[in-house]
């Protein structure tokens, strides 16, 4: 069975509506005007139903690309958002592990800040997250753990308030 995609059920809408255009056209016609009226009637509204569907469905199916790629964009910036904030995260867990001051090495720490500024640059970022990440690293950085706690939760709530589905 083929998947149910919108351009199909948009097909088999409009390839519906046609037949039934056509059917009431063809008993109106036979109504008024015995068969042949009834006949011409059908072929009349047939002919006017399907290009009508045409012209329907190719505008419908232009939208539902732009529709497409609005959303994959919309997805991709979404996604690299939320990964800056699981590097900041991580960031966070090297400067202040909660196993100890011996629980990360120098090298995790370094290699996880160089992620989590190198993620934070990233242009697809929004401008808003970016400043939030960078406030927050900044603050890790110093290793204020109570603003940096502060700053995270900022981060976060930025990138849900950013993304919030409407």
């Amino acid at each position: 069975m083929a998947s149910f995609t919108p351009a199909r059920a948009l097909l088999l809408l409009t390839g519906g509506l046609t037949c039934l255009l056509a059917a009431t056209g063809g008993l109106l016609g036979a109504l008024v005007g015995g068969t042949v009226v009834g006949l011409l009637a059908a072929l009349a509204a047939a002919t006017a139903g399907a290009t009508a569907s045409v012209l329907v469905r190719r505008r419908a199916l232009a939208d539902f690309g732009a529709a497409q790629q609005r959303a994959g964009a919309r997805g991709y910036a979404e996604g690299i958002a939320h990964g800056v904030l699981v590097q900041v995260a991580a960031y966070e867990a090297a400067v202040f592990p909660r196993s100890g001051p011996s629980g990360v090495t120098p090298e995790e720490r370094a290699a996880r800040r160089s992620l989590a500024y190198r993620m934070a640059a990233v242009d697809e970022v929004p401008e808003t997250v970016r400043k939030a990440a960078a406030d927050a690293l900044a603050l890790l950085d110093r290793a204020d753990r109570t603003a940096a706690e502060e700053a995270l939760t900022e981060l976060a709530a930025m990138v849900r308030r950013e993304y919030a589905r409407l």
